[in-house]
């Protein structure tokens, strides 16, 4: 029960920050299209954003509602879901490094700076501020994905019957 709690909470949070990625993922579109080096970023955030939704419908169909859900939706989650993986454990294994050394942030705060036009008024703490948030907010998100695909994934065996045709009552 205590798994379900966590999952429902996990996938609410996800399902918020997948709504502004979808956002920002509209934003790089123009963008990926004339950069072709772009379209792996672009693929692998429509991966996090269609696993996020994907995994909330399956918790609103199969789990509250109890209600039969196509195999397509599972094998949305199960295929997206490695890619997301993927992502997670990325955001993960750069949060630590960055924190670990906080060199790293320092060099890329100066390369920030020398980008940034003189009147954007932005001083290097503000952009060390905005970078040290962002190592942050980027390791917890990459902990909750992961730990979300894990439980989803456990999920997924445990509600197995939801995607199997309901039998007739002959």
């Amino acid at each position: 029960m205590r798994s379900l709690l966590l999952y429902r909470i996990l996938s609410y949070a996800l399902l918020i920050v997948a709504g502004f990625l979808a956002l920002m993922l509209l934003a790089a579109l123009p963008a990926a299209l004339a950069n072709p080096v772009l379209l792996l970023f672009v693929f692998l955030m429509a991966c996090v954003i269609i696993y996020s939704y994907s995994s909330w419908r399956f918790l609103n169909q199969a789990i509250d509602k109890h209600q039969y859900c196509k195999p397509r939706l599972r094998d949305l989650i199960k295929v997206n879901s490695y890619f997301a993986l993927g992502i997670g454990l990325l955001f993960v294994l750069q949060g630590i490094s960055l924190i670990a050394d906080p060199h790293l942030s320092e060099e890329a705060a100066n390369q920030a700076m020398a980008n940034i036009p003189a009147e954007a008024n932005f001083t290097k703490e503000d952009v060390l501020k905005l970078l040290r948030f962002m190592e942050r907010f980027f390791l917890i998100y990459g902990f909750v994905l992961v730990t979300h695909i894990f439980l989803t994934w456990s999920m997924l065996r445990q509600h197995r019957d939801a995607f199997e045709l309901p039998k007739d009552p002959e």
